[in-house]
């Protein structure tokens, strides 16, 4: 695979997973109870892990 194609995949899908994330915060952020704080949490970790993806390419 081409460097370019493969560098156009991995922004495709840091992106989706970013996308869901937000929206596993933002779903799970009404109603109010423990399981939906770990809900997101979980959304937040996954933006993390986003992030640390990210920053790796620049150590």
């Amino acid at each position: 695979m081409k460097d370019s194609t493969r560098g156009a995949l991995v922004v495709t899908a840091r992106t989706l997973v970013a996308a869901v994330c937000v929206a596993v915060v933002i779903s799970a952020r009404t109603p109010v109870g423990w399981g939906n704080l770990a809900i997101m949490l979980a959304g937040l970790a996954g933006l993390l892990a986003v992030l640390a993806s990210y920053n790796r390419k620049w150590r």
